[in-house]
């Protein structure tokens, strides 16, 4: 897998809402709110279960997004 800009700090972490045009922060990625324990699993192993089916393939990191202004929750490759 490539390297994550926004896990490793160096790609912007905020995202503008589509629904209010608010702000949009990522909260981490989506496979790390599995268990207490998927944080640390390998992310060949956990990129299988982060609801894209291609993330795998595209080496595509999957967050998640919180909005500041409304709540919604996002989910999105980065």
């Amino acid at each position: 897998m490539q390297e994550c800009g926004v896990c490793n700090g160096w790609a912007p972490s905020e995202r503008t809402c589509p629904k209010c045009e608010g702000t949009m922060r990522d909260q981490g990625r989506v496979t790390d709110f599995l268990d207490d324990y998927s944080p640390y699993l390998d992310q060949k192993y956990t990129d299988l279960v982060d609801g894209d089916l291609n993330s795998s393939i595209t080496e595509e990191c999957v967050h998640l997004f919180v909005c500041e202004d409304c709540g919604l929750n996002d989910i999105q490759a980065t």
